[in-house]
């Protein structure tokens, strides 16, 4: 059986911000993530695509065997009703647009979908949910800033029992649910979207991840691509896209 095909969702990037760029390149932009994501689906025995947004989703995800939903800038409140708050980043609505898309036919094909961070707002947005447009920092705790590395596992997390979730993750949850994550996110889940079921939480109660109640869709807020090592959420979804492998 060959490798899974995992494709990986970009934001766009300027070139101005990459540095000195001859004068005719200036304005031109690129697709892109962070390596991180590619390198963790590449560990887990995944063959990692970036997805440009000028292909059309449903023909794209006929060629995926899974899709990963990276990070990025906040989904434009208007999707769920609501006003920007100050806090709010840059919106990128060419971007959720694609995005919904994508989620929407891979869902209908049945392949899996992690979703990470942003991903995680999208796919809650994609299915009728609301987000917390900015969390408050708490007792000198912020769920974003940080002078950490990525890789520091800043805070726990209690995750649900009888969960996708709690599997996925396996050795790395402890006898008593909780798993140890990093944290870079300023906005989470208010309301779940339809079908989807609340799996992790904070500390502080801030909602963590959800998962689908009938398809193969986990989203978290915390970034296990810059977690030390292959984090085991990359192996389910490996796992999950070989056994729906179009090969």
């Amino acid at each position: 059986m060959r490798a899974p095909l995992i494709g990986i969702t970009t934001r766009v990037i300027e070139a101005s911000g990459l540095g000195v760029v001859p004068k005719g390149i200036d304005g031109a932009h690129l697709w892109g993530v962070f390596a991180d994501y590619c390198e963790a689906v590449s560990g887990a025995g995944g063959i990692p695509v970036m997805i440009p947004r000028s292909v059309n989703p449903r023909d794209m995800v006929t060629r995926l065997d899974g899709l990963l939903l990276s990070g990025g800038e906040d989904v434009d409140p208007y999707r769920y009703n609501m006003e920007p708050v100050p806090e709010s980043t840059q919106h990128d609505r060419e971007r959720d647009e694609f995005e919904f898309g994508l989620v929407s036919a891979a869902i209908e094909s049945g392949i899996p979908i992690l979703a990470i961070c942003r991903g995680c707002q999208v796919v809650n947005v994609a299915r009728g949910g609301t987000l917390i447009q900015h969390l408050p920092e708490v007792d000198g705790f912020s769920h974003a800033d940080t002078q950490e590395h990525r890789s520091t596992r800043r805070h726990n997390v209690a995750v649900a029992a009888e969960s996708m979730l709690r599997v996925a993750l396996g050795a790395d949850v402890d006898s008593e649910g909780i798993a140890a994550v990093n944290s870079y996110h300023h906005q989470a889940i208010d309301e779940p979207g339809n079908g989807l079921r609340i799996v992790a939480w904070a500390p502080d109660g801030t909602i963590e991840a959800v998962e689908s109640t009938e398809d193969k869709v986990l989203a978290v807020q915390w970034h296990p691509e810059m977690h030390a090592g292959v984090d085991p959420i990359f192996n389910w979804l490996i796992s999950e896209s070989k056994n729906g492998s179009r090969s």
